[in-house]
């Protein structure tokens, strides 16, 4: 289902979502919304749940500190270990 309206933009930059719109996503007042820019395109949709916890995982993620204790290089069947370190800038 294709729903479209046309609106403008107030002197501040604001836009009123239509009515059935808002309605139909669950849209209310104080509902937080991602606003994204994707080539020429604006693209407005309701923050879910499930958007706050991969920004939770990926919070703990860039905040987690791992120590390898053991870690071997190795080219494998294919590939020599040399060229490996080589191509990894650890020679």
């Amino acid at each position: 289902m294709k729903m479209g309206s046309r609106v403008s933009i107030d002197r501040f930059g604001r836009i009123v979502i239509p009515a059935q719109i808002r309605k139909k996503l669950g849209i209310k007042a104080g509902s937080e919304l991602i606003v994204e820019l994707r080539g020429s395109m604006i693209i407005i949709r309701p923050l879910r749940d499930i958007d706050r916890v991969v920004d939770g995982w990926y919070e703990k993620m860039t905040n987690t500190r791992v120590e390898a204790r053991y870690f071997r290089i190795s080219g494998g069947k294919w590939i020599s270990d040399e060229y490996v370190r080589r191509k990894l800038g650890l020679d």
